[in-house]
């Protein structure tokens, strides 16, 4: 039966790099520091599918609770240094660190380490034992399913490995938006699951708001929406709001939500406009909508109640888009709920990537 992938973490200058190369044995591809490529959690996603895959990890120890989510049957190991002796070792580096700053990070890093051996019962390796054949064997023989190749430990034993600390600082530097983006996802993703709780009860209010007070009310949830759509949670802002403001002034965006105890679970935004085919009629767009991973079934009620609340103000007709991103390309099925049918196909031309 084939091993689950496996997860080291450690503070850095904890012969990381070298433990990587030593465990790439028998079929194996162990990684070091694959957190610094994430972009998506589709990207942890899909690593922690592959097969024979593990990786050892420096900076990644805050975001434990996302891969046991992912990848729950993944094994974890931590290899612990003192965060003095790391200290120093970065500092002879030579890197432009500042000390106070990279002081109080090693020292975060490791109390994370305590709260993964405590939270997940880990695999705890001294820096230490890394020395000696036996503990190396028994990571080998337990990580790989591998037997022990004394001749093979010999030749690596003394080896030093190092990264090549200058690229990764100029790496660093240019994806340093990304890699911030991703993990401000991450930790949005975690928060969300943390301050989650079961509903007690299926009873929401659902009223049409201003959209004031959805930016006010709504912000969790508008973050996790985001992240569900690939997005940083902290991107609202760069949305287009004052347009929609715009459309809100003249009566042409219409928000619903869903409330219990005043607490926001759900929104939808439609748009309505007069009829291109009659101007005796109007129609109405359902566009922006979410609700919580924690409110099953609140999804169609909330539909439902914005197309009453569309069909009260005189609206004749409502469309519905079942986009790409997110719950997106399930939404048909939604919508085929509500009684709506097929209306054609909707494609998209990104006019600057073609000109």
């Amino acid at each position: 039966m084939p091993l689950d992938p496996f997860i080291i973490y450690a503070l850095p200058r904890s012969r990381t790099a070298w433990l990587s190369q030593y465990l790439s044995y028998g079929g194996w591809s162990i990684g070091h520091d694959e957190a610094r490529h994430v972009r998506s959690l589709e990207d942890v996603r899909s690593w922690f599918a592959m097969p024979m895959s593990g990786t050892v990890e420096t900076a990644a120890a805050p975001f434990w609770r996302l891969v046991r989510e992912i990848a729950p049957r993944a094994r974890i190991v931590t290899i612990r240094r003192d965060p003095r002796e790391v200290i120093g070792s970065l500092l002879n580096t030579g890197a432009p660190f500042d000390i106070p700053s990279l002081e109080r990070l090693m020292h975060r890093l490791d109390a994370k380490l305590d709260q993964i051996e405590r939270r997940t019962g880990a695999w705890s390796i001294p820096f230490a034992d890394l020395d000696r054949e036996d503990v190396c064997a028994s990571l080998t023989e337990t990580l790989l399913g591998q037997p022990h190749d004394p001749f093979r430990w010999g030749l690596l034993r003394g080896l030093n490995v190092q990264i090549n600390f200058a690229a990764l600082i100029r790496y660093a530097g240019v994806y340093m938006p990304q890699m911030e983006r991703a993990a401000r996802m991450a930790g949005q993703h975690m928060r969300a699951k943390i301050m989650g709780r079961p509903l007690v009860s299926a009873e929401f209010t659902f009223q049409q708001e201003p959209l004031s007070a959805l930016l006010r009310d709504g912000q969790d949830l508008i973050s996790e929406h985001l992240v569900t759509v690939g997005e940083a949670p902290d991107s609202c802002p760069t949305k287009n709001l004052p347009l929609l403001q715009k459309l809100e002034d003249i009566g042409a965006l219409h928000i619903t939500t869903a409330r219990q105890n005043g607490r926001m679970f759900g929104y939808l935004l439609a748009l309505t406009a007069p009829s291109l085919e009659s101007d005796s009629k109007s129609e109405g767009m359902h566009t922006s909508f979410y609700t919580s991973p924690l409110a099953p079934g609140l999804g169609l009620k909330l539909q439902r109640a914005s197309v009453a609340f569309l069909r009260d103000q005189g609206v004749d007709q409502v469309l519905f888009r079942a986009g790409v991103r997110g719950s997106g390309p399930r939404m048909g099925a939604l919508y085929r709920r509500l009684g709506a049918e097929p209306f054609g196909e909707m494609f998209s031309l990104p006019l600057k990537e073609t000109a």
